[in-house]
């Protein structure tokens, strides 16, 4: 059986492609600098920061969950205008912060 050499070039390139993603060892990245308002927390602030996300995203969970199993069109409505309030409040929550980073980074 005779392979075309098309086919060879695309496994060749293929290979090729895989070898150059390979991770490099720990100690050889650089260290990531946090250039944001997390990066300046401490450790007990940042830990009460993710207990609040997480508190957050449970509560998506939850309520998709609650959609997901809801039968009632009126009460599934419901539920997703609920869950679209709590969106809204995230989203609201996150452009304050950034807003507050500009005005902070222009001075």
């Amino acid at each position: 059986m005779i392979i075309p050499a098309k086919l060879i070039a695309v496994l060749a390139l293929v290979f090729l492609s895989q070898v150059s993603l390979a991770v490099e060892p720990a100690e050889n990245k650089p260290e990531i600098k946090m250039d944001h308002a997390m990066g300046k927390m401490d450790d007990a602030k940042m830990m009460e920061h993710l207990k609040t996300r997480q508190e957050q995203i449970l509560k998506m969970h939850d309520l998709s969950n609650k959609i997901l199993a809801e039968t009632d069109p009126k009460k599934k409505q419901a539920l997703k205008d609920e869950q679209l309030e709590l969106i809204k409040a995230e989203h609201m929550q996150m452009m304050s912060m950034h807003h507050q980073k500009m005005m902070n980074m222009g001075k």
